[in-house]
Parts: structure tokens; C-alpha cells; sequence
């Protein structure tokens, strides 16, 4: 079983969920990576990942889905603290609206607005539709830990779908990241640098049992990740500025071929 649970961070309910051997969505990433480019900082991710290893939570992760950007999960509850602070979570939300982000306000039986737990757009319009920034949000997304779920539309750097939001009515909002890809749109992103090299990370992450073995984040700067996964002779790591968002991925197999991509703009 795999349950879906949007909650704050400070209720601990994900804790609760892990602790009866449930894998969980992390609703966290999505929002800790973009939170991350923008503001050049790796401190809330790194402390994330850092939890997720120290107990042991097994996740499914992603960085967009069917459904919009999670934002709520991020907070606090009473005297618990968030990933982010409700500043730091207001500013992102703020970010990805005026990106063209969309959302549905909800109102309780007394009338009050009922803060919106996701930010409906596209992974890629979140990003200001800067190809670098996705890249590496995918290389991100490859390299913590859990099961990388893939939404088609990110892999093709979707932009904001503005037709299909406003002419799908009631929920329509939803549908700013569920366009539908021709036969043709696919051929024509597939031979896409932004496409490619996703692609390409992917089939590293798919196929190396270095990412089988163990984790180290290692020591850096506020602005810099630097992720390794170790399994016997083989070895994958991740080294990224997050200022720049120019980055680079390590690969030494069983044999001990070593192999270096660099993705800089």
C-alpha cells in the first residue's frame, strides 16, 4: 500500500506512516528543490534528506504530477517547525504565481478562506522555464533518496497550458499541466537537449546498483550539493552550484570505467 498524505510537516504524520513500514510520497521535494534554485541555499533539502536517511523513510519522490505543486506540506504545526518557514513558503507560493501558477481558493462553512495546499502549473513554468534549472532538478530528484516518479509533461519541459485551464471549467485549474503530446510534439522533444540529457540521467539512475548502496551528503558550502552513492566498486555522485545551477555527475562502474558529464549554460 501507498498512501497519499497532504499534512504539514510539523504534524509528523509522515513519521507516523513510515514507522508502520509505508513507503510515502514526498510531497516535501518538489517544493525543497525549487526553494533550493531560487534561493541558492541547500540547508532545508540537505536537512531533508538527512532525515529520510537517519530514519529510515522510504519515499516515493517527484517534482511535478497530475496534480499541482505541493506547497502546504512544507509548514509547521503550532510548536513544531516546518522545512520552510510560513515567509519562506509564502515567497515560493508568490514565485510560482507569478510564474502563472494557478490555484483554487476553498472556503470553510464559515466563510474563511482555507489556505490551498498546492500551486497548480507545470515543473518547468515553476522554474521560470529555464532549462538549466529543470536539468538539475532532475538530476536533484535522481540523486536523493526514494523511487523517482516521472510526470510526462516535465520530462518534456511543459510550459503552463493556459487554454486548457480556462476552458475545463470549475477544476480547470488543474489542467495547466495535463496537455496532451501529439505523436509529433513527442518526436520533436525527444530530440531536445533538455529531453536528452533528462533522458540520460534517467538511464544512469535506472541502471547503476551504485544507487543500491550508501548515501553520503557530503561537506560544502550553503550554495553547493554534493551527493554520493557508493555500492562496492561502483559509484555515482552529484556536485551542484545552486547559484549558478551549473553542475556535474560522476560515474565509476564495477569494472572501474569512469565516466564525467558536465551540464553547465
Amino acid at each position: 500500500m501507498l498512501p497519499e498524505i497532504h499534512a504539514q510537516y510539523g504534524k509528523n504524520l509522515h513519521q507516523e506512516v513510515a514507522d508502520e513500514d509505508y513507503p510515502i510520497y514526498d510531497f516535501f521535494l518538489p517544493g525543497l528543490i525549487i526553494d533550493a534554485l531560487e534561493r541558492g541555499t541547500c540547508r532545508p533539502l540537505t536537512r531533508w534528506i538527512r532525515e529520510m536517511e537517519s530514519r529510515g523513510i522510504q519515499t516515493i519522490n517527484m517534482l511535478g504530477c497530475h496534480d499541482g505543486i505541493p506547497v502546504l506540506d512544507l509548514a509547521g504545526w503550532e510548536d513544531s517547525p516546518g522545512l520552510l518557514s510560513d515567509a519562506e513558503i509564502d515567497a515560493l507560493i508568490e514565485r510560482i504565481m507569478a510564474r502563472g501558477g494557478q490555484v483554487k481558493n476553498l472556503y470553510g462553512a464559515d466563510g474563511k478562506k482555507i489556505a490551498y495546499y498546492q500551486v497548480n502549473a507545470t515543473y518547468f513554468s515553476a522554474l521560470g522555464e529555464d532549462e538549466q534549472k529543470l536539468l538539475l532538478a532532475r538530476a536533484i530528484q535522481l540523486f536523493v533518496p526514494g523511487i523517482p516518479q516521472i510526470w510526462y509533461l516535465d520530462l518534456f519541459a511543459g510550459k503552463n497550458d493556459y487554454a486548457a485551464a480556462d476552458s475545463a471549467g470549475t477544476a480547470g485549474h488543474k489542467e495547466i499541466n495535463r496537455t496532451t503530446l501529439t505523436v509529433e510534439d513527442i518526436d520533436r522533444g525527444l530530440k531536445r537537449p533538455v529531453v536528452e540529457n533528462q533522458l540520460r540521467l534517467m538511464r544512469l539512475r535506472n541502471t547503476s546498483s551504485a544507487f543500491d548502496g550508501h548515501l553520503t551528503l557530503m561537506d560544502a558550502a550553503e550554495h553547493e550539493l554534493k551527493i554520493v552513492w557508493v555500492n562496492g566498486a561502483e559509484k555515482a555522485s552529484l556536485s551542484a552550484n545552486l547559484i549558478t545551477h551549473d553542475f556535474t555527475v560522476e560515474y565509476c562502474d564495477e569494472n572501474g570505467s569512469e565516466d564525467e558529464w558536465s551540464f553547465t549554460r
